[in-house]
């Protein structure tokens, strides 16, 4: 079944440029066409390249993290409607730098997840032990929580914050349309509304995900784990998701 890409950038410097350009024919080879919600402060060259490269769609949300999930909402939003144009009947969103990694990294792999499952309306794709074992310590430590809360609640072991999912095209218009969060937050409201919403939801893992800031796109290691603003940021996200997930506590059914 063809899949769209639903993908969300802040990039005011055009730091991923290259590394779309260089993607480019992967990027066709497994998608039938791509969404993009890009940050006001996004730099005009990173669109260009990502029309010119990809012949992606293209809107724009504003800048902050209190905005991510906005954006999220509204590549997914976007996607749908080329859907309708390609004749895709699905759409798989991940963040930028996780979806180039993973075709760098494990372009099989990508592949054999986007086939895996049909049924499932909305598939939690998350790293595997290998994969999450490989990220930084600030956020093994402040993820891990999360997941297992989700993990109780559901039923369901997953890791939830890749933040990499594929949805059916009926669950993807369901969450368009009732997804009320609009930070990062999405990442645990998201699985949990489309359950209670009636959606079947499942998760798998994978090796090839790989985190690193744009900022540190090539590098081999994270330069982060030592800075306590870091650390903070990461036990501040998680304290937003508890919040976001609280409203789900009373039964699914």
């Amino acid at each position: 079944m063809a899949t769209t890409l639903a993908t969300t950038l802040h990039d005011p410097k055009a730091l991923l440029a290259e590394h779309f350009q260089t993607a480019a024919s992967a990027l066709a080879r497994v998608f039938a066409g791509v969404a993009v919600s890009l940050t006001e402060a996004t730099h005009p060259h990173m669109e260009r390249v990502l029309v010119d490269s990809l012949g992606a769609r293209i809107v724009r949300h504003p800048t902050g993290e209190e905005f991510i999930g906005r954006g999220r909402r509204d590549a997914v939003r976007l996607a749908l409607e080329l859907e309708l144009e390609l004749e895709a009947e699905r759409v798989l969103y991940a963040d930028p730098d996780h979806i180039l990694h993973w075709l760098r990294m494990a372009p099989g792999e990508l592949g054999t997840i986007l086939e895996i499952q049909p049924a499932i309306g909305f598939l939690i794709v998350g790293r595997s032990a290998r994969a999450f074992a490989a990220v930084p310590h600030r956020l093994q430590q402040t993820e891990g929580p999360i997941n297992r809360a989700y993990e109780l609640m559901t039923g369901r072991r997953a890791d939830l914050l890749a933040a990499v999912r594929r949805l059916d095209r009926a669950t993807a218009r369901d969450i368009v349309k009732h997804s009320r969060i609009d930070s990062f937050a999405n990442d645990v409201e998201w699985p949990l509304l489309a359950e209670r919403l009636g959606h079947s939801v499942g998760a798998v893992e994978a090796d090839g995900l790989l985190y690193r800031t744009i900022e540190e796109f090539g590098a081999a290691a994270d330069g982060y784990d030592d800075q306590p603003l870091q650390w903070l940021r990461r036990i501040e996200m998680a304290a937003e998701q508890a919040r976001a997930m609280r409203p789900f506590l009373r039964p699914l059914d």
